[in-house]
């Protein structure tokens, strides 16, 4: 059964799941450069980004996000489908990292107090214990291994994703001006541009000139300078960011 007040607002809520979800890859990326410096992952970050069922973070957000939009709706595509398995299996991998940690956090100060030494009845009960606290500690590795592994999964399914989201203004806007943002090193070099060239195959300009008329149509003039005379300016020769151009500087 459709959902209308979702439909009528997918294309807002499209935004905003593409938008978190970059963030959440360069939020990822930190625990990535965290666990090389350490060796370690802080469990008190993971818990904020996660949330929990009555206080959700972050991650727990973009995961129902993503369900909501793209699961049990027959309209989707396949790379869609795929999509959004991706978000939540990135969730549960990253609930089992989340436990991990606590456990290296709580328990691992524990056996390493000298008191539990010196005894050998304590000390060879401390042996069995920490083998499975290193036993989580190598285990870090691999979990952020396939979460990372996911991620790359997630941006690939994206970029097949989008095409069909071009007359999506409200996302290909985002996509133009967060050039910033898209160049992030955890997308990969040139990926922001892979996405809007997946949309607009005939070139940059003519995403900056769909963007512009989005501008126009709802009456944000000052935006749609901005985005006619980047056309102009990779395709100069172009006579509708021309024409446009002239009229919108003329009132």
């Amino acid at each position: 059964m459709k959902n209308s007040w979702l439909e009528s607002r997918r294309e807002f809520f499209l935004r905003n799941l593409v938008q978190d979800f970059f963030e959440a890859a360069i939020y990822f990326d930190r625990f990535c450069n965290e666990h090389q410096l350490t060796g370690l992952v802080a469990y008190s970050t993971l818990d904020a980004w996660i949330g929990t069922e009555s206080l959700k973070g972050p991650l727990w957000n973009l995961k129902d996000q993503c369900h909501r939009l793209f699961r049990n709706n027959e309209q989707n595509n396949l790379y869609e489908h795929l999509f959004d398995w991706c978000i939540g299996s990135i969730f549960h991998e990253t609930i089992k990292l989340k436990e991990d940690a606590y456990q290296l956090e709580a328990y691992r100060p524990l056996l390493e107090l000298e008191v539990y030494r010196l005894d050998k009845t304590f000390a060879l009960i401390i042996d069995e214990y920490r083998a499975v606290i290193e036993n989580a500690r190598s285990s870090l590795s691999d979990e952020l291994s396939r979460i990372r592994q996911l991620f790359e999964k997630a941006l690939t399914h994206l970029k097949s994703i989008f095409p069909a989201h071009c007359s999506n203004m409200l996302l290909v806007r985002f996509l133009l001006d967060n050039e910033r943002l898209l160049a992030h090193k955890s997308f990969g070099r040139g990926y922001g541009k892979a996405l809007i060239a997946a949309m607009f195959p005939e070139g940059l300009h003519s995403a900056y000139l769909a963007a512009a008329g989005h501008c126009i149509a709802n009456d944000r003039q000052q935006g749609a300078v901005r985005y006619l005379k980047k056309a102009a300016t990779l395709d100069p020769d172009n006579a509708e960011a021309l024409r446009l151009l002239r009229e919108i500087t003329k009132t």
